[in-house]
Order: C-alpha cells, then structure tokens, then sequence
C-alpha cells in the first residue's frame, strides 16, 4: 500500500463520518439547535483512524468495493457542501433562534458551532442580553461588545 492511498482513504473516511454529523447539523438548525465544534473534531478523528480499514477492506477491483469507495466519496462531497453552506449562510438576529448564537458571536470554542453568526444588531445584543446564559466575563464582554456597535445598554 502506498503512502498517498493511505492518506487518501483517511481523508475521504474522515470527511464521509462528518456528512452524517452535517446533516444532521442543517436539520437540527430548524429546531434552532446544533452540534459544537468538539463533535466535528470526534466524528473527523474517528474517520481518520478508520481510513486504514476501509483501505484494506474495500481497495480491491469488485463491484461492492467499487459501490463503497464512491459512496463515500459522495459523502465526503455532501460533507463539504454543507459545511460551505452553513459557513456563507447569514444568521438571521431578528429570530426566535437568535439567543442561540450569543456564544459564538462572543468568540469561538471547542462547545460552541464552528460555524461563524456575523455581527448581531442591537436587537439581537439585547436578546442575548435577557435570555442567554453567559460565562464568567463573557456579559461584561457583551456590554464591551454592544457599546462599540453603539448600541443603549439593556
């Protein structure tokens, strides 16, 4: 076995186990719910450690092995498509589900989404003001935040 196919079939395992936590990533979003970024680096490693199997299991010239290495490779595309699309996706501040991007709008972590939320406007700062439930600092961090945008404190 070379190297690169090695590599390869990591890459394409990893990027197949994130299409499932994807997915279900851009269903849950409608509940106004999704996965942190300690989930993608779990399910990512896991297919990464599994690539060497799937190599030995499923490199050979049959039909089942062939039918195997392009679904994953579709899931592995499904994968990155929906990562671009949750990533250029504008969050909307003016909704119901707008609390929940408060984390992430103050910074990024390893139990927060990876995905960016953008600035949030004056609605959204004092929405997070009165219904997110903040860190030690991260208010003050978010009072800090809402005075530079100019906007009145809650």
């Amino acid at each position: 076995m070379k190297l690169e196919n090695i590599t390869r079939y990591r890459m394409v395992t990893a990027a197949a186990f994130l299409s499932g936590l994807v997915a279900l990533d851009l269903f849950f979003s409608l509940f106004c719910a999704g996965f942190p970024l300690l989930f993608y680096l779990v399910a990512g490693g896991l297919g990464y450690g599994a690539g060497p199997f799937f190599l030995n299991r499923f490199s050979g010239a049959g039909r089942g092995a062939r039918f195997v290495r392009r679904a994953g490779i579709c899931l592995a595309l499904f994968s990155v498509g929906g990562m671009v699309v949750q990533t250029v996706r504008p969050v909307n501040w003016d909704t119901k589900c707008s609390w929940r991007y408060c984390g992430r709008a103050l910074s990024p972590g390893l139990f927060k989404s990876p995905y960016p939320v953008g600035t949030p406007t004056c609605r959204g700062w004092w929405t997070c003001a009165n219904e997110y439930t903040f860190g030690p600092g991260e208010y003050q961090s978010a009072l800090r935040q809402m005075k530079s945008q100019g906007c009145p404190e809650p």
